[in-house]
Formats: structure tokens, sequence, C-alpha cells
């Protein structure tokens, strides 16, 4: 299951936003009120839907899709003038005022399209993704994103699965 996620600058709003959602069917895995916090949850639950505020007290939506790149969709909610400002390229703009079905429909489109460019992969794929990134991270000073991307295009390059490259830059490592 794909986790939901929702970050506005208050409380009260993420109590708002997540009782529309969970009305529509979609639970929320986490709310969170700060940039940080987005960061922080997607460590712990690596892949997801973010649903937030234009702007956070420490950061933006832009800022957000930006770094968590391929592991978040990230859905930007806010006026009009608000979501002018975001540019990230693969971000969602929801524009307020929008009613709970919209925002529950809107998001329950960006699940589907999230568990389609997921691959399945079982745990020990995962594990050899993980600690190959981990290395590359450590051997070439690249945040998990650049890390990951490298990884995908390289896989591309050479016609590999993503954990067969995983598996035999480990293994040209060990």
């Amino acid at each position: 299951m794909t986790n939901v996620i929702v970050a506005f600058a208050t409380e009260e709003q993420c109590a708002r936003c997540a009782s529309a959602l969970e009305a529509g069917g979609i639970p929320v895995s986490l709310r969170c009120t700060s940039f940080g916090g987005v960061r922080r949850a997607f460590d712990l639950y690596d892949e997801g839907v973010l649903v937030c505020a234009c702007r956070l007290p420490d950061g933006t939506a832009d800022d957000l899709a930006w770094d968590l790149g391929e592991r978040a969709i990230v859905v930007a909610v806010g006026k009009a003038a608000q979501l002018e400002t975001c540019g990230y390229p693969k971000l969602f703009r929801l524009r307020l005022p929008c009613s709970r079905g919209e925002l529950a429909s809107a998001v329950n489109m960006l699940l589907q399209l999230q568990r389609m460019r997921k691959p399945d992969r079982s745990e020990g794929e995962k594990r050899a993704i993980a600690a190959a990134k981990a290395l590359l991270m450590d051997k070439f000073a690249m945040t998990e994103p650049e890390a990951h991307h490298y990884l995908q295009k390289r896989a591309m390059d050479q016609g590999l699965k993503l954990p067969e490259l995983a598996a035999k830059i480990l293994a040209s490592n060990a």
C-alpha cells in the first residue's frame, strides 16, 4: 500500500486535510507541520504521495518535490497565486477552494499512478538497492536521490534491472 503523508503549517490544517481524505476512503499515514518532518517521514516510509501546502514554515512544496524526487508524488494545495510560484515540473497542483470530494478524487488518482510506476520487488532486492545506494552515498558523497538516479540511469544504459545492477555494484565492492 502506498503511504499518504499530509503536510501543512498547522496541525489544524493537517487534521482538516486528513479528515477529507479519510472520508474519501484514503488512509493518511502521517501528518507533518514542517519540511524537516516530511523528510523524516520519507526516511521512514521511503515512498508515497505527499499532499502539502505551497509553503511550510521551513520550506516550500517546490523544495520538497525537488528534494524527494522520484520517491514521492507531491500535490501542492493552495490558491492560484501561491501555485504559480511552484516551478517543479512534476509537481501536481490543486487549486483552492476545492471540495473534500475533489481532494480525495485527485489523491486517489495519484495513488493509482504511484502504484503503476512502482515495481514489485522482493525484500532482498530492496535491501540490495538500499545497500548500493548507501555505498554510492559514502563513496561519492551523493545524496539519496542522486544515488537513486545514478542507479536508474546506469541500469537503463546497461540494459539491466535495478536490482541486478545493485547486486553487480555490491559484488564488485565486496
